[in-house]
């Protein structure tokens, strides 16, 4: 039993320093992931600090994680290993069998329910993964359910064995070693969320030619054909037909997918001025240099970026290069935010969702060579023109003609 509780120490703790460590890194996206959960309670009033609230639960996630491997305070951490599981199995069962409602929403058992709880399946709101560990590992309610579930069971023996367990150090190493790896990782999570992800796990990154993942790529499907002779079945392709084929009778046709379906990485990068005209082609497929400016929701934007953004978009449009901005405001506030900043170039929307995945900052701004990637820059981290042109000359100094 030692051994085993051991190792649930073990198991329990890196998997707590890792799951907090990967949401610190991307405190941004986590509230996103906080926010879609408090759309399926209904406590939407807990949105506005939503981003804060990631970066104490990344913060005390980690330190929680670090408490068990060096056994302080048990008694404490394991109180709140317990309490944080059971809240975590229950948050995650609920949105696992909410999905499975919405999912067979004609199926008996569903309708059932709806008559017993009151509910609508097809109002349920369908989350397609936890958010456990971010963008880097996506599992879906599910499998975190599953997850919680293992974790329950092994912080159950920690709980059960707390007063058995003996720290490594004396207390006040214990309480220095807490407070260093909260300091640490409170200020990794602040970093990340003032600027960008120390670790982009977004499919736009530097170098990446954004083209291709926009797109999706249809199955490649192969038709096998089943005929009969003589009482025993053959299965041919098109192409290996055999040249006596009346002799066989037809039994079926059956289409066999031999490569599935790759969905694009980039969903929805579909830019629609407020002219109506759309400019997604004009960006991806246009050679040259230009800015991607990325503004998922123009009322909550870091607006002492947009005077630096209007300096350098004269400039940069001086050189020939074009500017797009992107939003998911309505036709009426774009117009009213280009002439307040006086912005000459045109005001896109876009979906707030596919927004988001481009780049985690409100603006950010992204630096284009055709459809690839030059550069990625924070709101907070804008750049003059001077710094564009000596990024520009480093990529064409890898980037040969």
């Amino acid at each position: 039993m030692k051994y085993i509780t051991g190792f649930s120490r073990l198991f329990v703790g890196l998997l707590f320093i890792f799951s907090g460590f990967i949401k610190a890194n991307d405190p941004i996206g986590f509230s996103y992931k906080l926010v879609e959960y408090y759309a399926v309670f209904g406590t939407t009033f807990l949105n506005s600090t939503a981003v804060w609230q990631a970066i104490f639960i990344c913060v005390f996630e980690i330190a929680l994680g670090f408490a068990v491997l060096i056994g302080t305070r048990m008694n404490l951490s394991a109180w709140l290993l317990l309490l944080m599981i059971v809240f975590f199995t229950f948050l995650t069962g609920f949105t696992a069998i909410s999905n499975w409602f919405v999912e067979n929403k004609d199926a008996a058992l569903t309708l059932r329910f709806e008559k017993i709880l009151g509910f609508k399946a097809s109002n349920l709101y369908y989350m397609k993964d936890c958010g456990c560990f971010g963008d880097a590992i996506k599992l879906t309610p599910w499998q975190s359910f599953f997850k919680d579930l293992i974790l329950l069971v092994l912080i159950t023996l920690i709980f059960i064995r707390r007063k058995l367990i003996k720290p490594f150090f004396a207390k006040i190493m214990q309480t220095n070693l807490i407070l260093f790896f909260t300091l640490i990782s409170l200020s990794f999570s602040l970093y990340c969320y003032f600027y960008l992800p120390y670790i982009n796990f977004l499919p736009v990154e530097k170098g990446t030619d954004i083209a291709p993942l926009t797109k999706s790529k249809p199955p490649v499907v192969e038709m096998l054909f089943i005929y009969e002779k003589a009482g025993q079945q053959y299965t041919f392709t098109l192409d290996n037909l055999p040249e006596n084929i009346s002799e066989y009778k037809m039994i079926t046709r059956i289409d066999s997918v031999i490569v599935p379906e790759v969905k694009a990485q980039i969903n929805d990068f579909y830019l629609t001025g407020s002219d109506g005209i759309s400019y997604e082609q004009e960006v991806l497929e246009e050679d040259g240099y230009k800015l991607l400016i990325v503004a998922p929701y123009l009322n909550k934007t870091n607006k002492n970026a947009w005077k630096k953004i209007s300096s350098l978009s004269k400039e940069f449009q001086q050189k020939g290069y074009k500017i797009y901005a992107i939003s998911s405001a309505s036709k009426e506030e774009a117009e009213s935010f280009r002439h307040e900043y006086q912005l000459d170039f045109p005001m896109c929307f876009m979906d707030p969702t596919a927004a988001k995945g481009l780049i985690r900052s409100n603006p950010g701004v992204i630096l284009l060579h055709k459809s690839t990637v030059v550069r990625r820059y924070p709101s907070r981290s804008i750049p003059n023109m001077q710094r564009i042109e000596k990024r520009i000359a480093k990529f064409e100094k890898k980037n040969p003609g």
